[in-house]
């Protein structure tokens, strides 16, 4: 019998908060090089943040006064109830949609967005669906937009099977902040939900799209944090400007 992601999801949500609050998956970490990056970039950026949660993580990256107009898509009500309280400091009428991201972005807006950004969300697709991802970030930017991807990675030459057994391995040994029962659900949402890509995967599904930027963030443990975004012949880059 197959197993649905969405309702393993919604039963561990409380887990996850835990998991967070102890930076267990260094959301602190992929915070900080996020806002670091942004710190000096100019104007107003439209925002589509896919697998947003609770968006606590957004007034952390960035400031009310860099954020022109957000949207935020997740599978969790919950969540977006929290994340509309989230929000309000911003002071912008922010869109939270309960849907599936790669459905969101067909829909968005060509050359609309200056950031994607998507937190261990992507490595739950097909690899399919991970190119239209891609496909999808590429054609919804604007110039100079880029894609910042906080997700789970495959050590490269490292096969899936090998990829779970580690992080299962270092959720049972490793993870003491969470109650055994805890630590079974997430090694269940592990084993049944997680499909993740290397790095060099990831960067050729990126520059198939035309996404030829490609530059690593932070990396901890199977944790890492990427830039993504089009190349400018002129050197003028989002990243650059912001380094």
């Amino acid at each position: 019998m197959s197993i649905d992601p969405i309702h393993i999801f919604r039963k561990t949500w409380g887990t996850y908060q835990k998991v967070i609050s102890n930076n267990l998956m260094f959301h602190r970490e992929f915070t900080s090089a996020v806002r670091d990056m942004f710190a000096t970039r100019p104007g107003l950026l439209n925002v589509i943040d896919l697998g947003c949660g609770d968006a606590a993580h957004i007034g952390e990256m960035l400031d009310p006064g860099q954020v022109a107009e957000y949207c935020g898509c997740d599978l969790s009500p919950y969540a977006l109830d929290v994340a509309r309280i989230n929000l309000e400091p911003f002071g912008i009428s922010a869109k939270l949609l309960c849907r599936e991201m790669i459905a969101i972005m067909r829909e968005a807006q060509e050359n609309h967005f200056d950031l994607v950004y998507s937190s261990f969300a992507l490595h739950h697709l097909p690899i399919e669906g991970k190119q239209e991802f891609f496909r999808e970030c590429r054609r919804i930017l604007r110039q100079k937009g880029c894609v910042i991807l906080v997700d789970v990675m495959r050590e490269e030459g490292t096969a899936r099977p090998e990829y779970l057994d580690g992080y299962t391995g270092a959720v049972a040994t490793e993870w003491m902040a969470l109650t055994p029962y805890e630590r079974e659900q997430v090694q269940e949402h592990i084993r049944n939900c997680d499909f993740p890509e290397t790095p060099t995967v990831l960067q050729s599904l990126a520059k198939n799209a035309g996404l030829n930027s490609c530059r690593r963030l932070e990396k901890r443990t199977w944790h890492e944090a990427w830039c993504f975004q089009e190349e400018d012949p002129a050197g003028n880059n989002l990243q650059d400007e912001a380094l």
